[in-house]
């Protein structure tokens, strides 16, 4: 007789507020198939108006917080406070937030065998689990795989039975330093809603920005925007006339407001924030830059390339595996000189921003839901 019990899966992860990895998530719900499985996603931090992507979970998808909004607004405002004795305060809250998830955790062990770790963030504590007859998949969105400092994480990962990698740097180093565990290494790259991207690129944007460059993410030291707008000064110095629009927040954003002014770049440079629709500011743009230092499989670059955008990427492993050293993009070394020279070529010469025009479309295509579904179902059927 046929067999038609669903697989139930358990999906564990940090948060839905806006961020790549977050994305992904609400990529891969999309792909599960209800018909075939059963599944529950926990989240362990409940951020409010922050879970930007609690709207995307599909009806047919279970989910719930292990920490309370009121629990998460608390632990926000002491960590912002400046008074030392809620600095002490958010340090208790931090270690009684790990304490809430697993007590959390373990009402809901029982729902399925297997247990999907998305943002290895089990690695914390799933010692203290009851994992008998259960499969631990772990998926890495960042980093190589290397030893871990911490010991007791670094000892928690015999407990994973498969890791998922995102290129093919990770699964090697993952392969190589995670071969005491008897773990299975996969890769699966990331892939993305294609129809969405262009439907939502095809909105009017609001503002009067000319003609411009433009960088999306989190305003961080590891995207590495302060270098791009130095080297947008020596754009500018070389006459050309696009502006610099740079969407993203974080901790970064006063550093890169004081070399906007220090540069007199105020006219040129837009520091717009977040938005909800990215793609239609990508869209009306002229090319799109990314400066990160390190990158696993960076989302935005790829949105970019469906929308059809010239890329200009600094090396990392991630964009490397994307645009194959270089044939569907520029990738250049991460250095100011390097960066303006790149963006530089492609203004100038029309006819080469065209080619990767056309490439960047040609290769967006190769990472659609269709080939992620496939994917995933073809790896939770194999375990």
């Amino acid at each position: 007789m046929k067999n038609n019990l669903k697989k139930k899966i358990i999906i564990q992860t940090g948060s839905l507020r806006v961020g790549g990895q977050e994305k992904m998530l609400s990529e891969l719900l999309k792909v599960i198939n209800p018909e075939k499985y059963k599944v529950l996603l926990l989240i362990e931090e409940d951020c409010g108006n922050e879970n930007i992507y609690e709207k995307n979970i599909p009806e047919y998808i279970e989910y719930e917080f292990l920490t309370s909004k009121k629990f998460m607004e608390k632990l926000e405002k002491y960590k912002k406070s400046k008074n030392p004795f809620h600095k002490i305060l958010y340090s208790l809250m931090l270690k009684s937030k790990k304490k809430i998830a697993i007590k959390n955790f373990k009402k809901y062990l029982d729902f399925g065998d297997i247990i999907i770790d998305y943002n290895l963030g089990l690695l914390r504590y799933c010692n203290k689990l009851n994992l008998k007859g259960k499969k631990l998949i772990g998926w890495s969105h960042a980093g190589l795989g290397g030893r871990l400092k911490d010991k007791r994480k670094e000892k928690n990962r015999k407990f994973y039975s498969h890791i998922i990698t995102i290129n093919e740097e990770m699964r090697r180093c993952y392969q190589k330093n995670t071969n005491q565990y008897g773990i299975k290494i996969h890769k699966i790259h990331n892939f993305l809603d294609e129809k969405i991207i262009i439907e939502k690129s095809k909105e009017k944007i609001k503002e009067n920005l000319g003609k411009y460059i433009i960088s999306v993410g989190a305003l961080t030291e590891n995207k590495n925007n302060i270098s791009l707008i130095y080297a947008f000064k020596k754009l500018v110095d070389k006459g050309i006339d696009e502006n610099l629009v740079i969407l993203g927040e974080g901790k970064e954003r006063e550093n890169l407001e004081k070399a906007i002014k220090n540069l007199n770049l105020s006219d040129r440079v837009k520091l717009l924030g977040i938005k909800e629709n990215p793609y239609k500011y990508i869209r009306e743009s002229t090319l799109f830059v990314q400066c990160s230092y390190s990158e696993g499989f960076p989302l935005v670059l790829l949105e970019s390339m469906i929308i059809g955008k010239a890329v200009v990427s600094t090396e990392n492993y991630g964009s490397k595996e994307i645009l194959e050293d270089g044939k569907y993009g520029l990738i250049v070394e991460n250095n100011i000189d390097k960066i303006s020279e790149g963006i530089y070529s492609l203004i100038i010469n029309g006819e080469l921003k065209k080619k990767k025009e056309e490439l960047s479309l040609k290769r967006g295509k190769e990472f659609s839901l269709e080939a992620g579904r496939k994917k995933i179902e073809e790896f939770i059927e194999s375990i």
